[in-house]
């Protein structure tokens, strides 16, 4: 699957992907057009996330993937999808279809998610497409700018998070962390899809803090640091039993 992926790809790269005659985005009954442009400002615990549902108007089934392309990016957002399953940034491609069947919407989520850093401002621009494996010139695109705009934190607010260790983690995963204030400051892990599986409160300005991964399914999460319930700090680890 991995290498009819790859060679999906080049295929797209090679012949531009042309407006879809069977296959359709849209969300709760909005139909998005070819290459239209969405902009999305709704911000939950620090990820700016759109969804879309994809609807198949052929009378067959279709393999379905997705693609994306990065068309402006900015240091300190982490982009990445979920369809069936949530991919790392550095999947531009699903590695596997999702079956769509005929004049139906499809079961699987489909979202795009772009994590800020608290001190990053601005936009970024991801290009997704969805194509039938087995036709993929046959696609239809949406362009999603994700935006955030603002002020943050006053530099001189000290809120610091270092790296996971060990990464990855088997049985337990620590951070060491390093504040101006304690006051209503938290850490919470999160998983791919955005759902808090834990969180501790920090009553010391500095210090560790440290999490049990035990129960925890492999894969990876996102620890969050807060202030004031607001995520100002992210770092990823693994979770490798």
């Amino acid at each position: 699957m991995m290498k009819k992926s790859i060679f999906t790809l080049m295929l797209l790269a090679a012949i531009g992907c042309v407006s879809a005659q069977t296959l359709q985005l849209e969300l709760d009954g909005i139909v998005f057009s070819h290459n239209e442009e969405i902009v999305c400002e709704t911000e939950s615990y620090g990820e700016y996330i759109q969804h879309f549902q994809v609807r198949n108007l052929a009378n067959v089934d279709q393999e379905v993937m997705l693609s994306k392309e990065v068309i402006s990016d900015l240091d300190g957002v982490m982009n990445y999808f979920c369809w069936g399953s949530c991919y790392l940034p550095e999947t531009m491609v699903t590695p596997r279809a999702v079956t769509v069947a005929a004049n139906t919407l499809s079961d699987e989520d489909l979202s795009v998610h772009a994590m800020y850093d608290e001190e990053v401002y601005g936009d970024v621009v991801v290009k997704y497409s969805i194509f039938d494996m087995n036709t993929p010139d046959d696609c239809v695109s949406v362009i999603v700018r994700f935006h955030k705009s603002g002020t943050g934190l006053n530099q001189m607010v000290r809120c610091n998070l270092g790296h996971a260790y060990p990464n990855p983690a088997s049985s337990m995963v620590r951070f060491d962390y390093d504040l101006s204030s304690a006051a209503n400051a938290s850490v919470a892990v999160c998983n791919l899809l955005g759902q808090e599986v834990m969180r501790q409160p920090l009553s010391a300005m500095q210090g560790q803090v440290a999490f049990s991964v035990a129960d925890l399914n492999e894969g990876i999460y996102f620890c969050n640091l807060l202030i004031g319930g607001r995520v100002v700090k992210t770092e990823k680890f693994v979770v490798k039993k």
